[in-house]
């Protein structure tokens, strides 16, 4: 983004090719990119085939984390189109994942092994940590992983399939009845996991669609967000399909994109108005509280 005085909090996403499992395409912000004591990485999962750095051991972090596994299906956004297998836990209770679905990993809670048994579209992977730097330790166990376990497991807790709602007119309330056609979404973990993660997971698919309940006016927010913007085009994650515009500060400094960007707003930092301008295809917004939301 050009030198503005907001311009560091609005970054243009950079995908690069990797050859880890089936995640192909990936994009890394870490805490000094993003300027907060957070890690995102996103990607594309192309193939089946096993996931991680150790595929066939678990591994345990020294923080939180969040992974949200999302159908890329804009017609049908809670279908996977992929059937993951993911172990939790010391006892590494197998559990299979076939729907968006969002895993809160508490600090120290070993996760891991996980496999793409099959796919048959590609879809989007989210890994949130509550760190600036990403590590990981492997976790020493002489257990292997066990059978399909079911609702009364002791990790299905930690397991959030997303039940979406239409998004339609009127949500916002009298003052937007702006319908972006989209459906949306909520992760919240701080009752099952015991750490404060928001996220709101939003389709868009008609413009022009502007956000909030009072969409000409800014407001802000006693915590940090990342607002993701996302393209749904899994052969072109860069390509946001719609043009975007967001107004940053008390000055409402406007700022307008194409490519897949994220948004970083500090405590009290005011932002919007804003909302799509133009769509050719139908977007994402990952709004992410990687230390909860007090608002």
């Amino acid at each position: 983004m050009a030198a503005t005085k907001y311009g560091k909090h609005v970054k243009t996403l950079k995908f690069k090719e990797y050859e880890q499992g089936g995640l192909r395409q990936e994009c890394i912000m870490d805490g000094k990119y993003l300027g907060i004591d957070a890690h995102i990485k996103y990607g594309v999962f192309w193939t089946g085939g096993k996931i991680g750095k150790n595929p066939d051991k678990p591994h345990v972090h020294d923080f939180d984390q969040v992974m949200l596994f999302a159908g890329s299906d804009m017609d049908d956004i809670g279908e996977l189109g992929a059937e993951v297998e993911l172990c939790l836990g010391e006892s590494l209770e197998t559990h299979m994942i076939t729907t968006t679905t969002a895993v809160a990993i508490p600090r120290g809670m070993p996760h891991f092994p996980a496999t793409v048994n099959f796919l048959y579209r590609r879809f989007f992977y989210y890994e949130i940590s509550i760190a600036p730097v990403y590590r990981e330790t492997v976790y020493k166990t002489n257990k292997k992983p066990g059978p399909v376990v079911g609702w009364r497991a002791d990790t299905r807790k930690y397991l959030m399939p997303l039940s979406f709602s239409r998004k339609g007119a009127w949500h916002y309330g009298p003052l937007n009845r702006d319908d972006g056609g989209g459906y949306i979404s909520f992760v919240v973990t701080k009752e099952r996991a015991g750490f404060d993660f928001v996220m709101l997971y939003e389709s868009m698919k008609k413009a022009p669609y502007r956000i909030g309940p009072d969409p000409d006016n800014p407001h802000t927010h006693p915590t940090t967000q990342v607002m993701c913007f996302l393209g749904t085009d899994p052969n072109d994650p860069t390509d946001l399909g719609a043009e975007f515009d967001i107004c940053l500060g008390k000055e409402q400094e406007r700022h307008v994109f194409n490519k897949s960007t994220a948004v970083v707003t500090p405590p009290f930092l005011a932002h919007w108005p804003g909302g799509l301008l133009k769509l050719k295809k139908p977007i994402i917004m990952a709004d992410i509280h990687p230390f909860g939301n007090d608002a």
